[in-house]
């Protein structure tokens, strides 16, 4: 990348919940699209920048990655979001960045190399690396952790499927997640419950949900209290990385790899 060059990134984010902070640091987000998924554009010094609310799941991300790939090539696809501990270390509000993911149904892991320059500015900015274990619905993270063996690792719906999806179609990617639910932590209430087809937490669902049970009124505004927690440090995370120069940031880029393999090899 020459000096005056423009590096393209897309972000897909699942909630409004995990982007909406990073209206602070650029006021200058603009609407470009409402529907079938709500995206947004940011033209910050020698950047294009596509933000993309996706849904949760994996299946919703993937839908918004390959369809934005039709119309818009990225030089580094990013996912921001929300994961749930499963390592004591992990507290609420603490922002990883994955690593290697496995997705629980196969034996599939995907392994990411990071260029140096690109490894230290995460350990000095405070964001450690962690193994993304993904599920299309939520689990017992109680019982998962046994599965990462000790290592920082944490629960989420879609980074495996999108570094799937990235490696085939060799773009750069990096996820960064912030933990909105520590390892003792339990959501309180179905997703399913609150959320339709396309992976979308709906106000109807969620007052349903209540009014079914009203015990779930306190789990929901404890999750509400922690994803708020998480959103700050992660969009505030996003941000700093976003405002690294177009040159450097589009170097790391270029050099971040994406390794299969089969788990336990």
């Amino acid at each position: 990348m020459n000096a005056n060059e423009t590096i393209r990134i897309l972000i897909l984010t699942a909630l409004p919940q995990e982007y909406l902070p990073l209206k602070r640091f650029f006021p200058s987000w603009r609407v470009v699209q409402r529907r079938p998924m709500r995206k947004f554009a940011l033209d910050p010094p020698d950047k294009k920048v596509i933000l993309i609310e996706c849904g949760m799941g994996p299946k919703s991300a993937k839908q918004a990655l390959e369809g934005e790939l039709a119309v818009f090539a990225p030089d580094l696809v990013m996912f921001c979001g929300f994961a749930g501990g499963l390592h004591p270390d992990l507290a609420v509000g603490v922002v990883c960045f994955v690593a290697s993911t496995r997705e629980l149904c196969c034996e599939t892991v995907f392994d990411f190399r990071f260029p140096d320059a690109l490894a230290e500015y995460l350990v000095q900015n405070h964001i450690g690396p962690v193994l993304a274990l993904s599920a299309p619905t939520p689990r017992n993270k109680q019982a998962l952790s046994a599965l990462a063996s000790g290592r920082p690792a944490v629960l989420d719906m879609e980074t495996s499927t999108l570094a799937e999806a990235a490696s085939h179609h060799e773009i750069p990617f990096i996820c960064f997640r912030a933990v909105s639910d520590e390892i003792g932590h339990e959501l309180g209430f179905n997703l399913s419950d609150i959320a339709d087809g396309s992976g979308r937490v709906r106000l109807a669902g969620v007052l349903a949900a209540v009014i079914r049970k009203p015990a779930t009124l306190k789990a929901f505004y404890l999750s509400w209290r922690r994803s708020r927690r998480a959103a700050g440090n992660l969009c505030r995370s996003v941000a700093a990385f976003l405002g690294i120069p177009a040159p450097v940031l589009g170097k790391m880029a270029r050099e971040i790899r994406i390794e299969r393999r089969i788990s336990g090899h």
